[in-house]
């Protein structure tokens, strides 16, 4: 196998995000930049010069379809692959991916579950018409998509937790995580989101992600419609509120990191197969 420089993964990475905007656009699916992408997109008109992942979000009606379009035509995509817990038994997140197994991805500290080089999907659901309500909902539930990554981690890692009260309870959370299992931290967000709300809700989340500060609890009047912006070269998707929205994660996002937070965060290598 063959390990990946950093412009290759992010090469191998627009190729899975170009399968997924075709889809999209015949579709009608609805689909934005988000998070790192999206500063990306703004910023640098392409890639975060030290990041290789993408992220893009769909509303939960769009993003259901879009994974059943995808499990209909499983054969025709190949070699890209949709993964998400009804696709793989082993995946461990709540969101999707879509993969190219073209490629394999040596991940720390994570049982292999066939991921390729991917990119992360992540669904809007409705949090409701009350802002305080809707952070509070947020609130609850981001303790169960952790508890959850935990259960599939090969071994305890403290990672970047600091003090060592805090790396003690992750320890305890970790061993609790062990013991409960994936599934059943996948049926309590399951019990507690409302999947069929999205049309009626001013208020926007990925509910399912264990992201429950107020900066990911979204008003839709000010994500507005979809505009079109510049990605390395191609043109993509995007909320037309996408500065609402990246001043909400980033506060001046125009503004360059220091040079030593310049790497990319990923812990994984990629290789060509």
């Amino acid at each position: 196998m063959k390990e990946l420089k950093l412009e290759e993964s992010q090469q191998a990475a627009l190729c899975v995000l170009n399968v997924i905007a075709d889809i999209c656009e015949k579709n009608k699916f609805t689909y934005s930049f988000v998070y790192g992408t999206l500063i990306g997109a703004i910023r640098h008109k392409g890639f975060i010069p030290w990041d290789d992942d993408i992220d893009i979000a769909m509303p939960r009606p769009d993003y259901e379809r879009f994974c059943e379009y995808c499990k209909k035509h499983s054969e025709e995509l190949k070699p890209f692959r949709l993964l998400n817990m009804d696709t793989c038994k082993d995946y461990p997140y709540m969101i999707s991916r879509m993969s190219d197994d073209r490629y394999v991805l040596d991940v720390v500290n994570e049982k292999k579950f066939g991921l390729g080089v991917f990119v992360d999907i992540y669904p809007l659901d409705g949090l409701g018409n009350d802002f305080d309500v809707a952070c509070k909902k947020m609130s609850i539930l981001r303790k169960y998509p952790r508890l959850m990554y935990l259960s599939t981690r090969k071994y305890y890692h403290f990672g970047i937790t600091k003090g060592w009260k805090k790396r003690l309870i992750k320890l305890f959370a970790f061993i609790y995580a062990k013991i409960m299992g994936k599934n059943y931290f996948a049926k309590k967000i399951n019990s507690r989101v409302d999947f069929s709300c999205y049309e009626s809700s001013k208020y926007v989340g990925c509910a399912v992600w264990g992201a429950g500060d107020k900066i990911f609890v979204f008003d839709k009047e000010k994500m507005g419609g979809l505009t079109w912006v510049d990605f390395e070269g191609g043109r993509y998707r995007s909320y037309e509120g996408y500065d609402y929205l990246l001043k909400k994660w980033f506060g001046n996002y125009m503004q360059l990191p220091p040079e030593e937070d310049r790497v990319p965060h990923h812990l994984y290598r990629t290789f060509k197969l």
